[in-house]
């Protein structure tokens, strides 16, 4: 059971009702061809045992019943998941509505979400949640890949999605546009609303990161707004975590 030292009182008590009413119920069984849902405990390059600090990842086909496996997953060990708050995620198939209900999730634990070529791309409705992601990682071409979702127009423009983008993938019916390099600067590695959210709640400037990065200034001009950031952050991802699992006990 996850040490309520680290997580706090409130996520521990629920997620015992959590995974409780899950295991009464059947919901952690896995459908066929669910989603593998798993912490990485190999170096993806070397191979190497890594113990439990690997990342979630979320890999394969995303079907109904994935976001309450996904959920039930953190909920076995909140610390481990919130220590990185990060999901490694490759699904080139998958449900509208499953992938819509964990972009959510993802995106009020204010999750970074990592596309790797190691572990593969993310297509079609896994696009969903890697663009409402607050964070957002991919590295090497053709790895996010989009098309023409029904009902998710909407969705992806609340989240951000440049127009552009968005009628380019409109204009495809299957699997066969990837993102271009360009494409993936315009929609950027945060969220509009996260960026937003960081220059208020920790007085982010967007251009001393960037100097930063690229080495002209020190990296203490950095130090109090990441501190702030992951301070904030987990803050706001445990109390969205003990809501999600409140709602889900409700709902069995």
């Amino acid at each position: 059971m996850p040490d309520s030292r680290i997580i706090g009182g409130e996520i521990v008590e629920v997620t015992r009702k959590a995974i409780a009413v899950l295991l009464l119920a059947g919901g952690l069984a896995m459908p066929l061809c669910a989603a593998e849902i798993f912490y990485m405990d190999h170096d993806l390059l070397t191979g190497k045992y890594v113990g439990d600090v690997g990342s979630l990842v979320l890999s394969g086909e995303i079907v109904p019943g994935d976001y309450d496996r996904l959920l039930a997953k953190i909920a076995q060990d909140p610390g481990r998941f919130l220590a990185q708050n990060k999901l490694l995620l490759a699904s080139r198939e998958g449900d509208v509505p499953e992938s819509l209900r964990i972009a959510t999730l993802l995106k009020a634990l204010r999750s970074e979400v990592v596309v790797d070529p190691l572990t593969g791309p993310c297509v079609g409705a896994c696009f969903l949640i890697y663009a409402a992601a607050s964070q957002r990682t991919s590295d090497g071409p053709r790895l996010i890949g989009g098309q023409r979702l029904p009902g998710a127009d909407e969705f992806l423009a609340q989240n951000g999605v440049p127009a552009q983008l968005l009628a380019e993938l409109n204009r495809h019916t299957a699997d066969d546009y990837w993102l271009t390099l360009a494409d993936e600067r315009a929609l950027g590695s945060r969220s509009p609303a996260f960026a937003r959210y960081l220059k208020t709640q920790c007085a982010w400037d967007a251009v001393v990161e960037r100097d930063v990065l690229s080495g002209k200034r020190e990296f203490a001009a950095m130090r109090a707004p990441l501190e702030c950031r992951a301070r904030v952050t987990q803050s706001d991802a445990r109390k969205a975590l003990a809501d999600a699992l409140a709602d889900q006990a409700s709902r069995r």
